[in-house]
């Protein structure tokens, strides 16, 4: 609310101006009617989204059990948790114009304490020696401000280490975020999977939960070699002569050059893993091509990973032209999120899961991840419900309200005050048992400002 202050000449009682802000909602009728009738409940309404707690099946808990062997456990527990904080503090590499601007302003610092005119009372000999301490300070300037990208090697160990730290994790993002696509488009029969930097295989275990009597082929790609074979071990159950249980898997360790389409296609926690941005875009492009039917782009929660895969997104949309957005954004526009350059906050997403545990390593049955994610299709757009608006921070409950920031169809960051008066009963009973990541099933007019005048002792409070 905005509030403004008047101020009689004549006794100097402040006149308090108050501007209400009341956004109308139009629920979908079916939903409305559905609550009525009490066939649907508030919290199982068709914009909620789950699972919102995912345990590994106990199948794959015992393997990656399994594939530890004779492996000091404390050891990996403590090399998991380093790897873990790594992967979570990664920027992508540094642009050449972010470089140069950062050279230019390091150079105008260091002309402030070793000024160039100086070279002029200087011999030849001295000169040099002024040219060359000049340059190792910007050098250093610089080293300490860029951020040093290397790609992650991961052989033997450092597989095993990624499959026994992120297994868990990575399968619960996943779980959750193709199970909304399967929610979203109960009609999706995917024949054939592609993923691209497969890891340990987390996408192919989840899409094998959902679409097994369907998917006929399994095309994983990683360059990792080590990680393709330890991928391969987790779904002969650790034992190495065990039959898979999948048919037609397949590893790579580079894309395929044969233009062969696949209905669901996906690349997960890799884009990070890519030298540049010409790089990123070239693997997108390729990827969308054998893209069919859906593609799905996840990374890690941070300000970075989210602005990573809606980087993505929008190359995606703007260069192929050839899709939509499915998920999370109900619009093809940019994230507003990163529309405004002075909020640094990433548009993520909560999933708690139940960490493995191995031995005693970890009392806590529950975590929590962020992760930020797109999902796009190809070709026409058939999702009546595509327009609802997404909450994208908690929903705050409070006495007779209840608060949410949403993301609309316009593009924008939107806060509803939900309340029965205002709102209806079906409205705000859909409202306050949402939870961040839910989407809800209405449509949002736009926000009315209506002055309200009144006099008051007391100075206005802000709630």
């Amino acid at each position: 609310m905005n509030f403004s202050l008047n101020f009689t000449t004549r006794n100097l009682v402040p006149r308090l101006h108050r501007f209400t802000s009341k956004i109308a909602v139009d629920v979908e009728p079916a939903v409305i009617s559905a609550l009525e009738d009490a066939t649907l409940k508030p919290r199982k309404h068709p914009g909620v989204v789950r699972p919102n707690h995912v345990e590994l099946p106990k199948q794959l808990n015992d393997t990656l059990k399994r594939i530890v062997g004779d492996h000091p456990v404390k050891k990996l527990v403590h090399d998991g948790q380093q790897l873990n904080a790594y992967i979570k503090s990664r920027h992508p590499p540094p642009t050449q114009d972010e470089i140069e601007n950062k050279k230019r302003i390091i150079i105008e610092e260091v002309n402030a304490k070793m000024p160039l005119d100086r070279l002029a009372t200087l011999d030849e000999d001295e000169a040099e020696r002024w040219r060359r301490k000049r340059e190792l300070e910007i050098n250093k300037r610089l080293g300490q401000r860029i951020y040093a990208w290397k790609r992650i090697e991961y052989g033997a160990y450092e597989s095993l280490v990624y499959a026994i730290a992120r297994g868990a994790q990575e399968y619960a993002v996943l779980k959750r975020v193709l199970t909304e696509l399967a929610q979203r488009d109960e009609h999706f029969r995917p024949r054939s999977f592609f993923d691209f930097g497969s890891g340990i295989g987390t996408g192919m275990w989840v899409a094998s939960e959902l679409w097994r009597e369907h998917i006929f082929e399994y095309y994983n790609v990683d360059r990792s070699r080590e990680m393709n074979e330890i991928s391969e071990l987790i779904l002969r159950d650790g034992h190495e002569n065990k039959q898979i249980a999948l048919r037609n898997v397949f590893y790579r360790q580079f894309l395929p050059a044969i233009d062969t389409n696949y209905d669901l296609v996906i690349i997960s926690h890799t884009l990070f893993e890519l030298e540049n941005k010409e790089q990123r875009e070239d693997v997108l492009r390729n990827l969308w091509r054998k893209c069919d039917g859906y593609m799905v782009i996840v990374e890690e929660g941070t300000r970075r990973g989210s602005e990573l895969v809606n980087e993505a997104r929008q190359f995606l949309l703007e260069q192929e032209q050839e899709g939509h957005t499915v998920a999370p954004c109900p619009h093809d526009m940019i994230c507003p999120r990163l529309r405004d350059l002075a909020d640094r906050t990433p548009c993520n997403f909560p999933i708690s899961y139940a960490p493995l545990r191995l031995g005693s390593d970890s009392l806590a049955d529950r975590h929590t991840s962020l992760y930020s994610y797109a999902i796009l299709k190809k070709g026409s757009q058939s999702d009546s419900s595509s327009s609802w608006p997404r909450i994208v921070r908690p929903t705050l409950v409070r006495s007779k309200h209840a608060i949410c920031r949403l993301c609309t169809e316009e593009g924008n960051l939107q806060e509803v005050i939900f309340t029965k008066s205002k709102h209806g009963k079906s409205a705000y009973s859909c409202a306050k048992v949402s939870r961040w990541g839910d989407r809800l099933p209405m449509s949002l007019g736009q926000p009315q400002i209506k002055p309200e005048s009144k006099e008051s002792e007391e100075p206005p409070v802000l709630a």
